[in-house]
Parts: structure tokens; C-alpha cells; sequence
């Protein structure tokens, strides 16, 4: 069993730690706002995280309507994880999300989303809905419902691991001069395409999603 645990990648136990370290900072941050006061005034670290839930719970809601309640704390744990991940190679970490197994099984967790969406607002209807218009059609609408997934994971992939061997060629061929050239390509590759990367995996799900909501939904 341990030697097992030691022969685990690096970026394994990378995402482990990204994600205590979400669950642990989200449950402090959860825990201070439930024991805020109908009258008190938070501080502004409270006050910007507010903000930006309500921000995202009504960007959620505009797609999704009366059930963004159950996918919008699915999304934005997504999206939190997908940007955290990206950046981490700022810090010297192997970013998971340069890896296809890891990108790939945040696309099984993005079509469990959409098809629990779906489950939530149809029913059984939506399972019917694979046999449209008819019977034989089962296995091309299948496909067309993994398709989408799988071109998510491989975008994400793709972003992530082609800025990772950007700023490798960078360091191999700037010497000690990369100390001073690298910062602005790790401002522009890490934090400026790992935050679009996570808005975009982000609001497509969101969007698929949204394709599997019934109209009554949105009254």
C-alpha cells in the first residue's frame, strides 16, 4: 500500500492538497458569514466574497433558472478548483490540469452535473429525451452528450499545458536572465489564461446545462 501511495504523480497529491485546501478556507469563510449579525457590517474580505457569490449565484440563475440552488455550489467549486489548479505552477507545483487525467475527470464530474440538471428540472423526461426523435437515435445522442465534455477537458488541457512548455522554453533559453523576463510570462500564462480557462470550462458547463433545463423552469 505505500509503496503504491509513493509511486502516485506529483500532480496527485498537488490536487489533493488544492482541494483540502479549498474545502478548509471555504468552511472558515462559510463558518465567519453564518455567524454574521442581520445588522452588522462585515469587513471587506467577507464583503468581496459575498459579492461575487451573489455575482455568480445570478449569472447561474440567468441559465438555469429556479434550479441554479442546486448547480450554482457545484459550478462555482468548480471553478474555484479549475483556477486554483491553473496557477499552482506559480508556486512551483505540477498544475494538475496540465494532465489528461485529471482534466478528463473534471469533464465525468461536469457531465454529472449536466445530467443531474437535467434529471432535476425533466425527470424521467430527460432520459426519454435520449431516444429522440426516435429509438435507434440512442447511441448518436449519447455520443452527442459526451462529445461536448470531452472537447472541455481537452481545451483545458490544451491551454495549460501549451503555457506550461512556453515558460520551460523561456527558462531553457533565458538562463539567469529568466529571473527577470519569466515573472510577466507567469502573470500573462498562469494567472491571465488559468483565470480565463476556468471562466470559460466554467460557463460551459453552465451552458450545457442550461440546454437540459424545461422551460416551466424559468416562470
Amino acid at each position: 500500500m505505500i509503496d503504491y501511495l509513493l509511486s502516485l504523480p506529483g500532480y496527485f497529491y498537488t490536487s489533493l492538497g488544492i482541494m483540502a485546501g479549498i474545502a478548509i478556507v471555504l468552511s472558515y469563510v462559510g463558518y465567519k458569514v453564518s455567524k454574521l449579525n442581520p445588522g452588522s457590517t462585515p469587513n471587506r474580505g467577507l464583503t468581496l466574497f459575498i459579492s461575487f457569490v451573489k455575482m455568480f449565484n445570478d449569472m447561474v440563475k440567468g441559465y438555469v433558472g429556479k434550479n441554479w440552488k442546486v448547480l450554482s455550489p457545484l459550478v462555482l467549486t468548480l471553478a474555484i478548483y479549475v483556477f486554483v489548479s491553473n496557477v499552482s505552477g506559480m508556486f512551483a507545483l505540477d498544475a494538475p490540469t496540465k494532465y489528461t487525467s485529471i482534466t478528463f475527470s473534471l469533464s465525468i464530474f461536469a457531465f454529472l452535473i449536466i445530467q443531474i440538471t437535467g434529471i432535476i428540472s425533466s425527470r424521467w423526461g430527460h432520459l426519454l429525451g435520449l431516444l429522440k426523435p426516435f429509438a435507434p437515435m440512442l447511441p448518436l445522442n449519447l455520443i452527442g452528450e459526451v462529445t461536448p465534455i470531452i472537447s472541455i477537458a481537452l481545451r483545458l488541457f490544451g491551454n495549460i499545458i501549451s503555457g506550461a512548455v512556453f515558460l520551460v522554453l523561456i527558462y531553457r533559453f533565458t538562463g539567469w536572465l529568466s529571473i527577470f523576463i519569466a515573472p510577466a510570462f507567469h502573470l500573462v500564462f498562469d494567472v491571465g489564461f488559468g483565470l480565463i480557462q476556468a471562466l470559460v470550462y466554467v460557463l460551459l458547463t453552465v451552458i450545457f446545462a442550461s440546454s437540459k433545463i424545461d422551460e416551466k423552469d424559468f416562470l
